[in-house]
């Protein structure tokens, strides 16, 4: 990790340096505030302390504070002020200001040491909580045997792309795919051959999928695929890849192969109307696509049915 010590005095900017190297920090030095902003700038993804001094020349250690506060930082950021003023009320300032905590001068190497460690302590508790609050958010997102969108949040998406599409006035393509005679795997082969079956399936469609597609499980054995600046017949042409990449090649579930094929219904529209009147619209989308669907099934399923055709 970086510390970035911010000090106009050579002396003390040295022994500050060599401190907080000896607890394991890749040091980075300023002798000013402009120029420790400046380096701020490029390399704040790596800083995680920033030792600051609060009388400088060109931009003291307060408005540095304060612009390393409102700069947007993939981590928090912990700021030590090191400052020669005892006074309560500019202490009080100081940590108003966006510091964390303060050192008067002259300081002791071991106060500094243990002040260091303090922020050592709190970079680590950010650091796990942004782990576990980053597991949390996949959890709520995604669906947890496939790995791709759940339904709530592929719709949430969905209604963003799809109002995104509206300004641009493009088409957009929505497919609804369903795993033919899935019950029978369940039944026949037990739920871990089905599960097998449904992460290859989601491999197979994504191969089939451009990068800012989407896809979700929308049910059970039912995926839905966003196709962003697609009509109807590049939709069905790309629902057809998907269609052929499932039935072309059996699957592996267990000790066994199966023959797997899917049915896929599809509509394409140029949305139109403001953000609100987008849910109205995917409720329409999804109605047409599960209509399609539910044709394809009827007239021997393995097949595409584009709405309206």
């Amino acid at each position: 990790m970086k510390a970035l010590v911010v000090e106009d005095d050579l002396s003390t900017r040295l022994l500050i340096k060599k401190i907080a190297e000896s607890e394991g920090y890749e040091v980075i030095e300023a002798e000013d505030g402009y120029e420790g902003w400046r380096i701020f700038q490029k390399e704040k993804d790596n800083i995680y302390i920033v030792l600051l001094d609060w009388m400088m020349p060109k931009m003291d250690g307060m408005k540095l504070c304060r612009q390393i506060r409102k700069a947007f930082s993939t981590h928090y950021i912990y700021i030590l002020l090191l400052t020669s003023k005892r006074n309560i009320e500019a202490i009080v300032e100081g940590l108003e200001t966006g510091g964390d905590d303060y050192m008067t001068k002259p300081f002791s190497r071991r106060e500094l040491v243990a002040r260091i460690r303090v922020a050592e302590r709190v970079a680590a508790l950010e650091r796990k909580l942004s782990e576990a609050n980053s597991k949390l958010h996949v959890l709520a997102t995604t669906d947890p045997l496939t790995g791709i969108l759940n339904r709530r949040e592929f719709l949430k998406r969905l209604q963003d792309e799809i109002y995104r599409v509206s300004r641009e006035k493009k088409f957009y393509t929505l497919i609804m795919l369903d795993i033919d005679y899935f019950k029978r795997v369940n039944d026949t082969m037990g739920h871990t051959a089905g599960d097998m079956v449904l992460i290859e399936i989601t491999n197979r469609i994504g191969t089939e999928l451009r990068p800012y597609d989407l896809i979700g499980r929308f049910g059970g054995e039912e995926f839905l695929i966003g196709i962003p600046m697609a009509n109807n017949e590049i939709g069905k042409n790309i629902a057809e890849r998907i269609r052929t990449s499932i039935c072309n090649k059996p699957f592996n579930a267990g000790n066994g192969k199966l023959d797997i094929t899917a049915s896929l219904g599809l509509t394409s529209v140029i949305p139109t109307g403001n953000k609100k009147n987008m849910l109205n619209l995917l409720e329409d989308m999804i109605e047409k696509v599960d209509s399609s669907l539910y044709i394809a099934k009827d007239e021997g399923r393995n097949r595409v049915i584009v709405y309206g055709e």
